[in-house]
């Protein structure tokens, strides 16, 4: 019985090793890749620095991402982000921490990055949005937990000395500078936009092998219906149309989504995946995902779960993904009349939805009139 377990257990450690491996010494011209978070407007740093400064006041957002718990929390993804709207200056400012944990800190990957947003008008109703981010990342490596093909003997059991004791590994720390640069245009009822991330392309091997971060180019946007407009300070009733299209070195996905909102409950569902294959990929169908947001005042609360539909569906269980976002809006700007013209993808989402009254018209900020 002991052997079996043995067995099981190998099969498991054998399964998150080839992950690891994968990312931690690729094949000579290889690229990393970046994590992916599945809700994607509640870490809006992370898509874009064009969304830095999207609010009166400011916002908090933290996110909490679980792949794959069906093989030991494999891979654990943090994010934390603050911003705030200079509105003398018609610029957002923010800070965002990610942590991308894999083997439970078998793998380490951070991120610091600075962004900075100008928004100004082109047309009454169209602004454009502009965003540039400096990135300090760093990447290190625990040999303590990691476990090599040579570490596990054939009956199951880590061999004396085992542990990465065989890693071939120059370092267990790196750490490099990169950036990102982005543009969003937006009115009151539709928004578009692109992201170029990795204009540096750091390498950050542990070895003497190459292994730079991908260009990453992601093209978003979207487009909200009204279908009942506010009455009385009561919220506006909308349903949302999203479509995110990310390309990284070799590898393409499609998000596509659609929520209802109605105060306080916004509920929706994305798929992930291509309907179509790209020339030398297999086919790419990878989760639907259902979401929930519920909103308390400044505070939006939400969950998703990605609901895996390709071959990892077996045994990965999915992920679960937690997000929270909290504004803080200083009373002079409630009692004052700061306008503001919100992009339309789902408001509440989006952590500007807020002031105080429940009132979410579309108006122009002071200074950029």
């Amino acid at each position: 019985m002991r052997h079996t377990k043995n067995i099981e257990l190998s099969a498991a450690l054998k399964s998150l090793l080839v992950a690891a491996l994968t990312i931690l010494m690729p094949p000579p011209q290889a690229t990393a890749q970046d994590a992916s978070l599945s809700q994607t407007y509640q870490s809006p740093l992370y898509l874009s620095p064009s969304f830095t400064g999207l609010t009166n006041g400011t916002r908090f957002c933290f996110n909490y991402r679980n792949q794959w718990p069906g093989i030991g929390s494999a891979y654990q993804d943090y994010a934390f982000s603050a911003d705030y709207f200079f509105n003398r200056f018609n610029s957002g400012l923010g800070l965002m921490w990610l942590c991308d944990n894999a083997g439970k800190g078998m793998l380490l990957d951070h991120a610091i990055s600075l962004a900075y947003a100008y928004e100004f008008p082109i047309t009454k109703d169209i602004f454009v949005r502009p965003g540039i981010s400096f990135d300090f990342r760093h990447k290190s490596i625990d040999r303590n937990k990691m476990i090599t093909w040579t570490d596990i003997s054939s009956d199951g059991l880590i061999t004396p000395g085992g542990f990465g004791s065989s890693l071939d590994i120059e370092r267990t720390r790196v750490s490099k500078f990169d950036a990102s640069a982005s543009v969003m245009v937006y009115n009151d009822d539709w928004w578009a936009g692109v992201t170029f991330n990795h204009l540096v392309q750091p390498d950050m091997s542990f070895t003497d092998s190459k292994d730079k971060i991908g260009l990453k180019t992601t093209v978003f946007g979207g487009y909200r219906i009204t279908y009942e407009d506010s009455y009385r300070g009561s919220e506006p009733k909308t349903i949302t149309i999203s479509a995110n299209y990310k390309h990284q070195y070799q590898f393409n996905q499609l998000e596509l989504g659609v929520s209802w909102y109605y105060y306080p409950i916004e509920v929706g569902v994305n798929y992930r995946g291509l309907f179509f294959k790209v020339a030398g990929e297999i086919s790419n169908n990878d989760a639907v995902i259902p979401n929930l947001g519920i909103n308390i005042g400044p505070l939006r609360l939400g969950y998703s779960y990605d609901l895996t539909i390709s071959d990892f569906s077996s045994f990965g269980n999915g992920a679960h993904e937690a997000s929270l976002i909290y504004r803080l809006i200083p009373d002079d700007m409630r009692r004052r009349s700061y306008k503001m013209k919100p992009v339309p993808c789902s408001e509440p989402i989006m952590g500007y939805s807020y002031s105080g009254s429940g009132s979410r018209k579309a108006r122009a900020r002071r200074g950029v009139r």
